[in-house]
């Protein structure tokens, strides 16, 4: 029994040797990775040839992808910088670019015989005693641009008359917005202004910005399907988000808009429900039109790809 016991205690010093053996070993092996991964970081090792190769191949096909969903936006279809041109810096730069805008407008009103009130608000009213702050010069002239753009493809258009124009604001612009003390209201009204409704506009902040427009104008159904043709074949980053018709006869007492909901040119990505089922258009009838379009910018810079040749030159 006496020898049993001290045959099993002597494996057991002997198993614990080893236990103590093979723990030296990993210690010693940990201490010589650690020591490897150490030193790997403080070399700071470039990447593979290869894996650099990989790396500008996925970034050419995601530029790929990136150049069609622009192209299909209508954001790099035409020169921005040639498109907006100069912002006006003195206040006579402002005059002038606001009294050519608004006679333009005029001008080309008149000559499609559209009917004008003697009060119509083409949108930039609140400027008139100088134009906007220095810091909101850049956003004015570009909304002057657009605007402009736009009239002219509506007059253009067949309508029998024009009401006004509206620029919207944003929630993220804070509440109350205002210019020159007048609130932007967020339902059709008397203002230079609208609240944009919270998915209304498709702006991703950081990536794309865009202008909001409410165009209200009277006229026949075709001159409405006209006016959406034109913005659609529009070389022009514009998106139709909403289009609301009246549907009494100018002289009717029916002054409620309805939703149109079959309008095969609005991209509604609120989810909003349509007001009515469905609105027929009556051709031989004349309707009071609202509709709201938006222009995309793209407001961050994507560098292309280096060039194959200039792969091979690195």
């Amino acid at each position: 029994m006496l020898l049993l016991l001290s045959g099993a205690c002597m494996a057991g010093l002997w198993y614990l040797a080893t236990l103590r053996g093979d723990l030296a070993g990993f210690k010693a092996s940990y201490a010589t990775k650690a020591s490897q991964y150490d030193r790997y970081l403080a070399a700071r090792p470039s990447p593979t040839r290869s894996n650099l190769e990989a790396l500008e191949e996925n970034y050419r096909e995601l530029y790929e992808v990136f150049e069609r969903t622009m192209g299909s936006l209508n954001l790099n279809t035409f020169d921005e910088a040639g498109f907006y041109g100069s912002t006006p810096v003195s206040r006579a730069d402002w005059s002038f670019e606001l009294h050519k805008y608004k006679e333009n407008a005029r001008y080309a009103a008149l000559s499609n015989s559209i009917e004008l009130s003697e009060e119509v608000d083409f949108g930039f009213d609140d400027y008139a005693a100088g134009g906007p702050p220095p810091e909101n010069g850049k956003e004015v002239h570009e909304q002057i641009v657009i605007a402009s753009n736009l009239l002219e493809t509506l007059f253009d258009s067949g309508i029998r008359s024009f009401v006004k124009v509206q620029r919207g604001i944003k929630p993220n612009s804070g509440a109350g917005a205002s210019v020159g003390g007048r609130p932007a209201d967020r339902l059709f009204g008397d203002g230079e202004k609208f609240a944009v409704v919270p998915g209304q506009s498709l702006s991703i902040p950081g990536t794309i910005d865009s202008y909001v427009f409410r165009l209200v104008f009277r006229g026949q159904s075709i001159a409405l399907r006209g006016f959406l043709n034109r913005i659609a074949n529009s070389p022009l980053p514009f998106v139709v988000r909403g289009v609301e018709a009246g549907l009494a006869s100018e002289g009717g007492e029916k002054v409620g808009l309805e939703t149109l909901a079959e309008n095969p040119f609005a991209q509604d990505a609120s989810g909003i429900a349509s007001q009515v089922a469905g609105v027929p258009i009556i051709s031989d009838n004349t309707s009071l039109f609202v509709v709201t379009v938006e222009f995309l910018q793209l407001s961050v810079e994507v560098p292309a790809p280096d060039s194959e040749e200039g792969n091979n030159n690195a």
